[in-house]
């Protein structure tokens, strides 16, 4: 897989050097094109990243470099509008040929040589045209993307299955003994607007969350705001990603112990996150009863502890525990409680996966690719597609003065969808009086302020007829409100030998 993370990273909407490139005098093959999201993905762009990546030297025939690239990125636009399964090949190319067809010289590839020209396409220009266009949102003038004056971005790992065959198994791996063959994603992503920065993936058995992580590390930088969950945090990754220019918030685990060596006024308190022999050595002498010589080596970082009650709407509540450590040490910058309401902004990043997964790939459905090569390429061809449909939410939320969230990413999918079958792309005007009338129809269904809620993790297995919900359960009322305590460290004589 190409190393896109080590580039630097580039705005969500076309660079103008992206735009300068000009397009082949000649239209060869069939002259696909991707609807609305034409305007983010234009056939100059596809064409240059086809040329850069040495793609584009056979013969023109009727599914020449273009033509393929669109077409897999079509499988990708609609692979959730069929609920029983990914569409075929035949059924999306007629979809994006639909008022075409009756043109001299169109016709309808068979599913054969679609697959061939996917092999013949490979890889590598995909992952090109990703590394093209990702990169975080021009947000200005965009709300809720800001906090303390720092972008907000968050990252985090998922799976996504591919299919069983035994290369894929041998290249991927699996999750566990049994299950389908998994890639492991880790996203960077801009909270406000969804847009990815970057993201890489690689086999399960290969590459962790950690590893995955540090591929992207170039992308942050100063200015940014990092949030991640409990998985993370540690010596030596902390010291990376703080090296970038990044201010960092995660959350830690309950079983890590920080000691305060001075209690700030709002709460919070700062400590030292010591190496691994340090906090070895210090936990040996906490259960010997040893006085401690001192603060440890290690970087000084500032701790938030907070709980959250959450109360339901039938009377029922319940507190939740947090601790969050962050490298914005000035707690007038940054006060406590304002700190630990923005954590929660780290979901952005589960709902971004569940837009990603479920709204534009499908429920439960798995990659149809059945060789690592192929998996690669749509798995690629899924980063491009999400990441053009965040621009077309971030446009539109501009346009309507409204946070990002406000617009709907499933009716978003399901106009880009419509576009694309009704020629949207053809011409310069007409995809811009598409664009204009996809923006009305988002604004015209604004999604209502998210409100606060609470669900319960209950999954059905897949292909399980069994129904996940009993007769004697009952679900929680998932209309709650939150209460959300700082707690304050009391100041304490010096655990420190003297």
């Amino acid at each position: 897989m190409p190393e896109s993370a080590t580039l630097p990273p580039r705005s969500a909407a076309l660079s103008p050097t992206a735009r300068a490139v000009p397009v082949s005098s000649a239209e060869h093959g069939l002259p696909l094109r991707l609807g609305v999201l034409t305007e983010q993905l234009p056939a100059a762009l596809v064409d240059d990243v086809i040329a850069s990546a040495a793609a584009g030297k056979r013969r023109c025939r009727l599914l020449p470099d273009r033509t393929t690239m669109y077409f897999v990125l079509g499988l990708c636009l609609f692979s959730g509008a069929d609920s029983m399964a990914p569409p075929g090949y035949r059924t999306v190319m007629r979809w994006l040929t639909n008022g075409l067809r009756h043109l001299p010289g169109i016709v309808v590839p068979s599913s054969p040589a679609l697959t061939k020209a996917r092999q013949r396409l490979g890889p590598a220009p995909l992952a090109a045209l990703f590394d093209r266009v990702r990169g975080p949102a021009d947000c200005a003038g965009t709300r809720g993307v800001l906090a303390f004056g720092r972008r907000v971005v968050a990252w985090d790992g998922t799976g996504i299955d591919v299919a069983d065959t035994p290369v894929n198994a041998a290249t991927f791996g699996r999750a566990g003994a049994a299950g389908h063959p998994q890639l492991r994603l880790l996203a960077l992503l801009e909270c406000g607007t969804h847009a990815l920065i970057d993201a890489v993936f690689d086999g399960f058995h290969t590459a962790s969350e950690h590893v995955l992580a540090r591929r992207v590390l170039p992308c942050l930088r100063p200015g940014m705001l990092l949030l991640a969950d409990r998985n993370f945090p540690g010596h030596q990754l902390w010291a990376e990603a703080l090296a970038t220019g990044a201010d960092l918030a995660w959350r830690l685990k309950r079983n890590t112990v920080f000691l305060p060596t001075a209690v700030l006024p709002d709460g919070s308190f700062l400590s030292v996150m010591g190496t691994p022999a340090e906090n070895v050595r210090y936990g040996q002498a906490r259960a010997a009863g040893r006085p401690l010589p001192g603060p440890p080596t290690g970087h000084t970082v500032r701790i938030v502890e907070y709980t959250v009650t959450v109360h339901a709407a039938d009377g029922s509540a319940r507190i939740e525990p947090f601790r969050l450590v962050t490298s914005l040490l000035d707690h007038r910058l940054a006060p406590a409680d304002q700190l630990a309401a923005l954590y929660h902004q780290r979901w952005e990043i589960e709902l971004g996966y569940g837009e990603l997964k479920c709204r534009l790939r499908g429920a439960e459905f798995i990659l149809r690719s059945r060789s690592p090569e192929l998996v690669r390429q749509e798995m690629h061809a899924f980063l491009v597609v999400y990441q053009a449909l965040a621009a077309l939410r971030t446009r539109t939320a501009q346009a309507g003065d409204l946070e990002p969230a406000r617009i709907s990413f499933t009716v978003t999918v399901r106009l880009a969808r419509d576009q694309a079958c009704n020629q949207a792309g053809t011409d310069p005007h007409t995809l811009a009086t598409a664009v204009e009338q996809t923006i009305s129809d988002l604004l015209a269904e604004t999604l209502p302020a998210r409100r606060n809620r609470t669900y319960a993790r209950i999954k059905r297995p897949p292909k399980n007829t069994f129904p996940t919900k009993k007769p004697d359960h009952i679900r929680a009322c998932s209309r709650v409100s939150y209460t959300l305590t700082v707690l304050e460290k009391q100041p304490t004589t010096s655990q420190f030998a003297k």
